[in-house]
This record gives structure tokens, C-alpha cells and sequence, in this order.
């Protein structure tokens, strides 16, 4: 069984969490999952960085989860293990995990090179009551619609400013309420067709952001999203906004399971966009928890961090 820790007063404190911020509660995984994930996890960042880097790795609130949600407690926490890992191995960022919202307000959200989230769910942007009786939320409003607003402006202003963002699996079927931040991440969770391996194909072979897979498609058990348009979940998602990287292999996969909204479409698993100067990325991969122990997603994932912060330098333009 799984137990969740408090976090100790000195790594409290390395989440930059103000004085009277609530204590965060991060779950832990075996301690067997643990030794994979990091030997999993480079030894090395594919490239440099310029400086120092400190990468916000948030998720969700832990109320705002539903009694049976598929990811609490499955991959969330594998996730942020393996998050953490990635930058305590290679060196390449600080990683920060924390459900806290607070992080998002203009004076935390700064501190941060890239914002990863990790398989984040609900309205999350939403502060709770907990979050209002706070004074550094109640110093930006009386009231949850006002400090929401405040929260919102931050994350877009953060990316358009030249922030990053790094999101994979859920994130897409969060804050559902948001219509512009589902148009930031570039599409919007329409269901998971298939749970079962599937091949993937690598659209662009000579995307730094690829490198992992050197350049050749792949097989890849795990849940297998399709998306629709951010502002209507009735059309499918417009690839022309954009920069897809790896999409479903039709060829190589079971086209024949239930539930597929769009069949005519292509279904984008992996993609970048610029957001004003920042960059955005995202991908499907995440739900099953061995991803984390394989060192090629592993790779992957980190790369796509490291061009969050700015160090590993990629087209983001639409094709």
C-alpha cells in the first residue's frame, strides 16, 4: 500500500511556499519503483543549461480528484517521481513537486523557468476555500471569481512572457471551464479509444524533441488519447495550429475498437506551439506506470522539459 509523507520543514521551504501555506502531501510509491524510475532517468541533459533552472512540477489538488479517479494514486505519483528524478539525475533543473495553487500567483510563478503538469485534472485553476482563507490569495481579491481571474492572467501572461510548458496525458481534460487555456495546450481531451499497444509514428524525424526515438516509429502499450478542438468538443482538433512531432500509426494499429469520435482524423500524440514568447508542449504519453521506468520516454520527456526552459532549442511554427 501506498502512504503519503509530509513533507519535511526543509524541503517545505525549498518549494518557496509562503508562511502560511497549507503543507502539501505527496504520496509515495515503492521503494523498488523508485531505484527503476531513477535508473531509468539520464544521467546526463542532452544539452546544458544556461543557468541554474527551477521547474515547477504541479498537481492536482488533492480535492478536487473524483472518489475513483484512474489517476490518483496510479500515475500521479509515479509521475512525480519520476519528474523529480529526471532533474536530480541529470542535473538539468530543481524540480519543485506541489499541489500547491499558490504557485500560480504573480509573485511565485516568476520563480520558475517551465511549469510541467503532471497528469493534472478538474478546475484546477479554481481556488478552493482552503486557498481563500489564505492571505497571499485574499491579497489578490475578496472573493474565489476574482482571485480565479488573477490565477488565470498569471499562467498566460507567464508563457506569453517567455515561460514553458511541459504537460502530458490528463492535462488536456483539465480546467474544462477555461476555454483559453485549453487553446494554450492546443487541444482538449475527447476520450481514450484504446488502453493497448498501438504504433506511433515519428512526423517529424529531425525534431530535437524526437531524438529519443531516432527518427523510427515505435510500439507503445498505453491509454491512447484523441482530441478535439479546444472551444468545441464537437469538432476535432485543428492540426494546423499546431507543430505535430508523433501521431498514431493507423496502419499499425487496431482501428476497430469502440468509442473513436473522429475516425477520419489524424490523432496527434506528441506536439509544440509557441504561446506569444514562450513555448508549449505536450504529450499523451503518461498513464501507464511503467513509461516512467522506460529509459527512451524517460529521454523524451526530459528533452521536452529542457526545451521548456529555454535550453534545448526547437521549431515550435506549425507546419
Amino acid at each position: 500500500m501506498r502512504k503519503s509523507r509530509t513533507l519535511l520543514p526543509a524541503l517545505a521551504a525549498s518549494l518557496l511556499l509562503a508562511p502560511d501555506a497549507a503543507v502539501d502531501h505527496i504520496e509515495e510509491i515503492a521503494e523498488h519503483h523508485q531505484k527503476q524510475i531513477r535508473a531509468a532517468a539520464p544521467e546526463q541533459p542532452r544539452v546544458a543549461p544556461r543557468r541554474a533552472r527551477t521547474v515547477l512540477v504541479f498537481n492536482t489538488p488533492a480535492h478536487l480528484y473524483p472518489e475513483k479517479d484512474p489517476h490518483a494514486g496510479y500515475c500521479v505519483p509515479y509521475g512525480s517521481y519520476a519528474m523529480r528524478a529526471l532533474g536530480e539525475r541529470s542535473g538539468a533543473y530543481k524540480p519543485v513537486v506541489t499541489g500547491d495553487l499558490a504557485m500560480f500567483l504573480p509573485e511565485n510563478i516568476r520563480r520558475f523557468d517551465a511549469i510541467v503538469l503532471n497528469n493534472t485534472a478538474g478546475p484546477w485553476i479554481t481556488p478552493s476555500d482552503a486557498d481563500m482563507q489564505r492571505a497571499e490569495f485574499r491579497r489578490h481579491g475578496a472573493d474565489k471569481d476574482a482571485v480565479e481571474q488573477v490565477l488565470r492572467k498569471s499562467l498566460l501572461d507567464y508563457i506569453a512572457g517567455g515561460g514553458g510548458l511541459m504537460a502530458y496525458h490528463f492535462a488536456t481534460g483539465a480546467n474544462t471551464h477555461w476555454p483559453e487555456f485549453l487553446e494554450l495546450l492546443g487541444g482538449r481531451f475527447a476520450g481514450h479509444p484504446w488502453h493497448e499497444e498501438v504504433g506511433i509514428r515519428v512526423d517529424e524525424p529531425d525534431h530535437p524533441l524526437v531524438a529519443a526515438f531516432d527518427g523510427k516509429g515505435f510500439r507503445l502499450n498505453d491509454e491512447i488519447y484523441e482530441h478535439s478542438d479546444p472551444h468545441d468538443p464537437r469538432k476535432p482538433q485543428d492540426l494546423t495550429k499546431v507543430r505535430v512531432l508523433l501521431s498514431l500509426d493507423k496502419a499499425r494499429t487496431n482501428m476497430e475498437v469502440k468509442w473513436i469520435r473522429f475516425p477520419e482524423e489524424e490523432f496527434a500524440q506528441a506536439w509544440v506551439k509557441p504561446h506569444g514568447k514562450g513555448r508549449v508542449f505536450y504529450t499523451g504519453f503518461g498513464h501507464r506506470t511503467e513509461l516512467y521506468r522506460n529509459p527512451t520516454i524517460m529521454q523524451f520527456y526530459l528533452d521536452a522539459i529542457q526545451f521548456a526552459c529555454g535550453d534545448l532549442e526547437a521549431p515550435v511554427e506549425p507546419r
